[in-house]
């Protein structure tokens, strides 16, 4: 086993938020992400991936992800869809998706329907409703709980927590089983790394949780 003894220490306080930011996202790695499908007042869909997504809380289920200002220090359209609606889904990305879901992450304008720029099937659900994510075998209904602003301009994120209404599983992943958790192999879902990498779930283990005898 390596042993760390000498460290370089960097004080975020002293440097540009874009380097700090590519460290940073090449430390927490792999991280989840939420494919994000939202609606506008207007009635314009969204569909985007975030990948600063995770649980938060269980009962009842909470999800948190944080949603930057653009770089020009506005609001991006999901965050301002969410809070202006308060409903939104989060679908899985596989290995399979990733390709379309990395195009919906390109900066559009609010008036562009990324499922059709993207090419993404999916399946309405009624006026002001987001969409589901036909190509996500797995659509988590949320409902916004809370945003919690963490300042306002670029690099700037804004917690966003949803409560999970309904969990929707496809029969493809041989849900009947559910309370055992859906097996990895079947999601194939990726994670996100530093600059442009990205890591499937394809190459895992097993560890029992210890048990403290008494």
């Amino acid at each position: 086993m390596s042993l760390h003894k000498e460290f370089l220490i960097i004080q975020p306080r002293d440097h540009f938020w874009v380097d700090i930011y590519h460290l940073m996202n090449s430390i927490v790695q792999p991280r989840p992400i939420a494919w994000i499908s939202s609606v506008s007042r207007d009635g314009v869909h969204n569909l985007s991936p975030f990948s600063y997504f995770n649980i938060c809380s269980m009962n009842p289920p909470i999800v948190s992800n944080s949603i930057f200002f653009n770089r020009d220090g506005s609001e991006k359209d999901t965050l301002r869809n969410i809070k202006a609606t308060r409903n939104y889904v989060v679908g899985a990305v596989s290995h399979e998706t990733a390709p379309k879901a990395n195009l919906t992450s390109a900066p559009f304008g609010p008036d562009v329907d990324e499922f059709v720029e993207a090419g993404v099937q999916f399946m309405d659900r009624g006026p002001g409703l987001p969409r589901f994510i036909a190509e996500s075998p797995v659509q988590l209904v949320c409902e916004l709980r809370q945003t919690v602003p963490l300042g306002e301009g670029a690099g700037v994120g804004t917690l966003v927590l949803g409560e999970v209404k309904e969990i929707h599983l496809s029969r493809g992943l041989n849900p009947d089983g559910w309370r055992k958790g859906i097996p990895p192999h079947l999601l194939d879902n990726v994670g996100r790394m530093g600059a442009d990498y990205y890591a499937r779930t394809t190459d895992i283990f097993q560890m029992e949780r210890p048990v403290v005898k008494k």
